[in-house]
């Protein structure tokens, strides 16, 4: 069986310069002694009745038409062959699997849903930093470029946590933010799964301070708790008029985690709460979490829960096809139809790719509720200059055996035992989410080292993205603290503050509360400080 032919933008070797897919597949093979010829003949033995993963003699000839893509299960079968990952063989055909997380943190999404968190090139190569020489311990504000520089790049597995991980990570949807304005449509936070039985014993008839991931009948909801009885849990609106239902924990409601951080973008679409969740509607049991859905059920849950209709699905994917400037990856209306009732995935892997972007859907979860076993594919990596996996050029560092032995303060580790995993599936979204197309060292700012801040969510601020251009503060009259803009201003002594601020003909006026003053100030502009920059996101714990 032959795999499928759509049209396309853009050639498959346009993936690896210098060669062509066809000639990298056989490059490929030749590491492992093997021919497609001997390839052809040894899946017909294993994969007799089941021709979907079946690799033709002439599969090389097939590979140089520019509309041809392999079905899944010929990739998974020359992953199994070959004994390499399944995600490496899907890059040498033209489809980069960290597209699905990272396009689905970029899209803005109706409601709140999970993100997958991984990281499916883990031989991937990053760009990775060490601390600058420095004498004293960080400042209060600072540029990040002042206390980390370029270091050796390390491989992504390197840098991943031992699994499975206890968090999970969520985006807040505009049509069900409970807690807005503490969390913005297009936040993304971080839920802590330990520690929620205690936490939830301790509110017992309370309002909880801290914001729950919470499962319940309607999708995901992050927001305050309220407790009556040690099983039954109110969801609590912060401001806006969502209807607050009781809900039954284990059969209605699962509290996920206890969230701990957030990546807050400024420019926020604002919220909407849709008629019926005003309504105080009869609460929905939830599926057990014994049983794993099929294909079928999956595939109509998640759209459900993503607020999407067929129609608008479809919509979205002309987005995602737009994105990866590849046609294959739009679903039309019947085809995701089909997909829903159809008791297979979709014949083109793009389209898989597509389902898993537009329903918040792991890669790996899908094909396992399609029946396809992973577990047994190719686990080495194929090498760098055959899969298109670029080596970066490593900085100079021929003074970091000096600069490690001299005793300076650390920042890099302590701050990555404190947040204990680094989420490398967000590393190509920072610059959506921050607005900068082209984010660096330098639009970062170090903002933990302040002790004191009255301003609700500058209180626990870790970084902050700036755009260097925006020097003109304003005051937006009639808008609420969380539309107000935040600017980093550098001080005549050389210290940085983020504040809110306004220009008054020649007089900076730093407004009170927005960074621990109780009172305005009064700068002279370009004499007292100066203004580096508009703040457009920031990274803050939540405790």
């Amino acid at each position: 069986m032959k795999g499928s032919r759509a049209s396309r933008s853009r050639s498959l070797s346009d993936t690896v310069p210098g060669y062509g897919v066809a000639e990298r597949v056989e490059r490929i093979l030749a590491t492992r002694n093997l021919t497609v010829s001997e390839v052809s003949r040894e899946l017909r033995l294993r994969y007799g009745q089941m021709p979907h993963y079946l690799v033709p003699h002439d599969f090389y000839y097939d590979l140089g038409h520019p509309r041809y893509s392999p079905r899944i299960e010929q990739v998974l079968a020359l992953s199994r062959i070959s004994k390499y990952r399944l995600a490496d063989w899907l890059t040498v055909f033209g489809l980069h699997l960290d597209d699905v997380p990272r396009l689905r943190a970029d899209f803005p999404v109706a409601r709140t849903c999970l993100l997958d968190p991984t990281t499916y090139d883990r031989a991937a190569w990053i760009g990775w930093f060490r601390d600058a020489p420095r004498a004293a311990a960080p400042p209060a504000v600072a540029p990040l470029g002042q206390l980390l520089i370029p270091g050796n790049p390390r491989r992504a597995d390197s840098l991943l946590a031992p699994e499975p991980s206890p968090f999970l990570y969520a985006k807040i949807g505009r049509q069900d933010a409970f807690a807005f304005p503490d969390l913005l449509p297009g936040s993304i936070v971080r839920a802590d799964t330990r520690s929620v039985g205690e936490l939830l014993r301790s509110m017992q008839n309370k309002n909880s301070e801290r914001l729950f991931l919470v499962e319940y009948g309607q999708g995901l909801v992050c927001c305050r708790l309220h407790t009556r009885t040690k099983d039954r849990v109110t969801l609590r609106a912060s401001t806006l008029p969502f209807a607050q239902t009781e809900l039954r924990l284990g059969s209605e409601a699962r509290i996920l985690g206890v969230l701990d951080w957030e990546l807050r973008p400024f420019k926020s679409a604002r919220p909407e709460v849709p008629t019926a969740s005003m309504k105080f509607l009869m609460p929905q049991t939830l599926p057990p979490t014994e049983t794993q859905p099929g294909l079928r059920e999956l595939l109509e849950r998640a759209r459900l829960r993503s607020g999407l209709s067929i129609r608008n699905a479809s919509a979205t994917s002309r987005w995602i096809a737009e994105a990866l400037r590849d046609e294959r990856y739009f679903c039309s209306p019947t085809s995701l139809t089909d997909y829903e009732t159809g008791p297979r995935l979709p014949v083109q892997v793009h389209k898989i790719v597509s389902v898993c972007i537009l329903y918040s859907l792991g890669f790996w979860e899908l094909l396992a509720a399609a029946g396809l076993d992973t577990g047994d594919s190719g686990r080495e990596p194929i090498p760098d200059g055959l899969v298109g996996r670029g080596t970066p050029d490593a900085p100079r560092t021929a003074n970091d055996a000096s600069a490690r032995n001299k005793k300076q303060p650390r920042f890099l580790s302590p701050l990555i035992a404190e947040f204990q995993e680094i989420p490398l599936f967000l590393r190509h979204s920072l610059s959506t989410v921050a607005g900068l197309p082209d984010l660096s060292l330098r639009d970062v700012f170090w903002t933990g080292g302040r002790t004191v801040s009255l301003h609700p969510y500058l209180k626990d601020a870790v970084f902050v993205s700036v755009n260097r251009r925006l020097k003109n503060p304003v005051f937006l009259k009639r808008k609420p603290l969380w539309e107000q803009p935040l600017y980093i201003l550098l001080l005549r002594d050389g210290t940085y503050l983020v504040a809110g601020c306004s220009l008054e003909e020649s007089t900076l006026v730093v407004h009170p509360f927005a960074d621990g003053f109780s009172r305005p100030q009064m700068l002279r502009n370009g004499a007292d400080a100066e203004v580096v920059g508009e703040v457009t996101a920031l990274f803050r714990r939540l405790r």
